[in-house]
């Protein structure tokens, strides 16, 4: 079994629920930012466009499809002079390729699950990005349930959609903690009684995160090379061994990646 940690709360923990995009995946906030820097856009400019945009809750209800709303998009003049039509098709078909999972989180997800707990996903997306289109694939089976705002016709930060999750994995909002990148998204949260724990951008591989996680649901989190005590890896290898076969699986590639600890993984080609 993992190893305990001293909580107050864990007892009245049964499920975890994430934000994908900027969570569990790395971030599309990063891939726009590099589109711009390769284009010579204003850092942010696209982005703040897309926050503003009617269209992109529009988008995101599952209202308009993708193609409409670059083409909308252009027309509601939000956008920096010069971008076009092809630029903002490119942006929505890289975002979706861009969306790479981060290995501790995924790790993660399979001891949770492997220690009673339900993981579900609660995310914003659009009808080309979502499950029907074939978007996540594999990746499905890391979690109980996955709540689509472009399939329910409803999107953060509206509570419904938090309601919506916390029906299908059967639990109260105030046995749940809720994990996004989006204060207000984490706000709406709250206010039906969940915990919370806000993913900073700094923090691209989660690690502070999981950290304040498993103080939550009193066990460690961690992969073996992350821990301190001396004694951290043959806690990790016993527990390896009871995570679902999808994340035994992804724990073999993790120990397997030299991949640098400081890497930030950004989209640098369209």
């Amino acid at each position: 079994q993992p190893r305990m940690l001293p909580t107050l709360s864990s007892a009245s923990i049964r499920c975890v629920l994430f934000d994908l995009g900027g969570v569990v995946f790395d971030s599309p906030i990063s891939f726009v930012r590099e589109f711009e820097i390769i284009k010579g856009y204003k850092k942010d400019s696209i982005n703040r466009a897309f926050s503003r945009s009617k269209n992109w809750k529009k988008l995101e209800e599952g209202k308009i499809g993708q193609d409409e709303f670059c083409e909308r998009m252009i027309l509601e003049g939000l956008l920096s002079k010069g971008v076009t039509v092809s630029d903002l098709r490119q942006i929505m078909r890289g975002i979706s390729s861009v969306m790479r999972p981060r290995k501790d989180m995924m790790l993660a997800l399979g001891i949770l699950r492997s220690n009673g707990l339900k993981v579900g996903a609660v995310t914003n997306n659009w009808r080309e990005m979502s499950s029907s289109a074939g978007m996540y694939g594999k990746w499905r089976d890391a979690f109980d349930v996955i709540v689509e705002s472009a399939i329910e016709g409803v999107r953060k930060p509206n509570p419904q959609i938090f309601k919506i999750a916390c029906e299908r994995v059967q639990c109260d909002p105030k046995e749940c903690i809720f994990l996004d990148d989006i204060g207000i998204n984490l706000k709406s949260a709250r206010s039906l009684g969940m915990k919370t724990i806000k993913v900073k951008a700094s923090d691209t591989r989660g690690l502070n995160a999981l950290r304040e996680l498993a103080s939550l649901v009193g066990f460690d989190l961690l992969p073996r090379n992350k821990r301190k005590s001396s004694g951290s890896q043959q806690i990790m290898g016993s527990a390896a061994k009871n995570l679902p076969l999808f994340q035994q699986e992804y724990q073999k590639r993790y120990d397997n990646s030299k991949s640098s600890e400081d890497e930030v993984v950004l989209a640098s080609k369209l």
